[in-house]
């Protein structure tokens, strides 16, 4: 349970990270963050069928970190997980808090050494607001600038948690493998991004996010309200 709070702290209490300018396969200053997450469903009969995506490292205490992805990637089986940084640095992973219904996973790994969290970010990005959108995709890292949009709404969603951005070249939109990555501005996570809605030729067609609002409610209510008030105090 410390590790909660520990981990909890170090997104409250992150600096941000300096804004870097799109590069679409340049994984370096902060975009070393984020990571392959990797859910090996053949068990430990590696190499063996597994279900990719991408997480972002967003706090370190200690040996502790914590990742954020995407909830789909565990939708069935569950075996083994890796989270595989840049430089070669691969730990297994726990699971902390898994939301189906908001489509985001919280993993405990061991710290990576010289790699800096992406803090969360104080607020919903506003519309209009340019993003960076990362993933891993199929094989191999990406980023892509896109601007921040109207949901495409569907029944079902969770009322106030989306945040929609469109990609500035041709409405880029994520592909298998970007799933769990983050919306970042200015050093931060704003959005953990999860797909896309909308039909090639639909001018609204826009990726689709959980916004850091409700990220970091839904990371505070997982917590014993003792322990998540310590955190808060911590903070101010």
């Amino acid at each position: 349970m410390p590790q909660f709070v520990l981990v909890l702290a170090g997104i409250l209490l992150a600096s941000p990270v300096p804004p870097q300018s799109v590069d679409s396969y340049q994984q370096d200053g902060s975009r070393m963050a984020a990571a392959r997450v990797k859910n090996w469903i053949s068990g430990y009969h590696q190499p063996g069928p597994t279900i990719s995506g991408t997480g972002t490292l967003t706090a370190i205490d200690g040996n502790a970190g914590l990742v954020l992805t995407a909830a789909h990637l565990f939708e069935e089986k569950i075996g083994p997980i890796t989270v595989e940084f840049p430089d070669g640095q691969v730990s297994g992973a726990r699971i902390l808090a898994i939301d189906r219904q908001l489509d985001v996973t919280a993993l405990w790994i061991y710290a990576p050494k010289r790699i800096k969290p992406v803090p969360i970010a104080d607020h919903d990005p506003s519309l209009g607001q340019q993003v960076e959108i990362w993933g891993y995709g199929p094989k191999r890292f990406r980023s892509f600038t896109a601007l921040v949009s109207n949901p495409i709404p569907m029944a079902g969603d969770v009322p106030q948690t989306l945040v929609a951005a469109q990609g500035v070249q041709d409405k880029q939109v994520t592909i298998p493998g970007d799933s769990g990555g983050p919306m970042v501005s200015q050093g931060r996570i704003v959005a953990v991004h999860w797909g896309y809605r909308g039909a090639e030729s639909d001018p609204r067609r826009c990726v689709h996010a959980l916004g850091c609002s409700k990220i970091k409610d839904w990371l505070q209510s997982r917590l014993p309200a003792s322990l998540c008030s310590r955190c808060l105090a911590l903070a101010n």
